[in-house]
């Protein structure tokens, strides 16, 4: 099942994905220029992270467009390095290098 986390409250699943972990999506740069909001979105990640019976990933995307169409590096979310590093274990996901055998249109160039 797809919930956001507004309306988890009060819910519990046995797996957990939290998506888009990542500064100034979660929390929004709107809600970070105020204590009141930046609190209200730590209380919603509270609210997201603690929906999981037995296990939970938190995610966050490293690389999004922007809406002028640039690439921008994206870091974790400020609660996401907040969490006390022994709780869980860190997974970094990378592109594997392109087999020969890729048909040409979805080989990259090599410089």
């Amino acid at each position: 099942m797809l919930s956001p986390v507004h309306q988890a409250k009060g819910l519990e699943w046995s797996r957990v994905i939290v998506m888009g972990l990542s500064e100034g999506r979660f929390p929004s740069y709107r809600a970070a220029v105020t204590d009141e909001g930046l609190e209200e979105e730590r209380r919603l990640f509270y609210v997201a992270i603690t929906r999981a019976k037995n296990e939970i990933a938190l995610a966050y995307p490293m690389l999004a467009r922007d809406r002028y169409g640039v690439d921008v590096i994206l870091e974790p979310s400020r609660f996401v390095k907040e969490l006390p590093e022994d709780l869980y274990e860190r997974w970094t996901v990378e592109l594997a290098p392109m087999s020969e055998d890729a048909p040409e249109e979805d080989r990259e160039p090599v410089n």
